[in-house]
């Protein structure tokens, strides 16, 4: 899925689902697939779990710090999830598109609608809401008690906020099965999707080709036009 010259970064694909679906994993491997792709860190309030580091996995915050950054503007989205914050920082956009790179971010539901919400505020960037699904509630719940991180009140919590997350499935442009044992059709099906949307023609696209063509005029995308009238 490389790049070409046409094409110039600027998607943030946003990849959701409920906890327990297997997002990290097929993100972890769809970035590993594709040198074209970065991963936002995620920042959150959150205590770090054995073996996940600082900058890697997580923005490890403390209340106070993620609060006083959203009081400064700094994330272009956050939410409360739980009894914790998460957040995306604007710098990890702006530095994905610095390093030639789209973006990819794992986040809640609860985030990927506010990105939805303000997709002009994007500009020049461009949004892709990405759900993915697990194969059934009972293997939904099976992966969560085999993490053995959480009571059974926390895991309680976590399976009544999947049911309330599927149900906004209809504010998304994809959807992703991921099942089990089957992550490299997860994977594929991504791929498939980012590959058509960078070929998808809109207003950035228009901005490099029109060069090549020897065209000044600016791309008019009003009532599904995409040029002049005049042809």
């Amino acid at each position: 899925m490389a790049n070409t010259h046409l094409y110039k970064p600027h998607l943030v694909i946003v990849i959701s689902g409920p906890s327990g679906s297997g997002k990290s994993t097929v993100i972890n491997a769809l970035c590993e697939a594709d040198e074209t792709l970065q991963l936002s860190v995620s920042a959150t309030t959150r205590k770090p779990r054995p073996g996940e580091k600082d900058g890697v996995d997580y923005r490890f915050l403390s209340k106070a710090e993620f609060e006083k950054s959203i009081q400064q503007d700094k994330f272009l989205e956050w939410a409360e999830y739980g009894d914790n914050l998460y957040g995306t920082l604007k710098s990890e956009i702006t530095d994905a598109r610095e390093a030639g790179k789209d973006a990819i971010l794992e986040i809640e539901v609860k985030g990927s609608l506010q990105i939805r919400k303000q997709e002009q505020g994007l500009a020049p960037a461009r949004s892709i809401l990405i759900f993915i699904v697990p194969p059934s509630f009972a293997t939904l719940e099976k992966r969560l008690r085999r993490r053995d991180t959480e009571s059974e009140t926390e895991l309680k919590q976590r399976l009544d906020i999947a049911k309330s997350e599927v149900r906004e499935i209809q504010h998304y442009d994809y959807w992703v099965s991921n099942p089990q044992g089957g992550i490299q059709q997860a994977v594929q099906q991504i791929q498939t999707i980012i590959t058509a949307e960078r070929s998808r023609i809109d207003a950035k696209l228009i901005e490099t080709i029109n060069p090549l063509l020897g065209i000044d005029s600016e791309p008019d995308f009003d009532n599904g036009k995409i040029g002049p009238e005049t042809q």
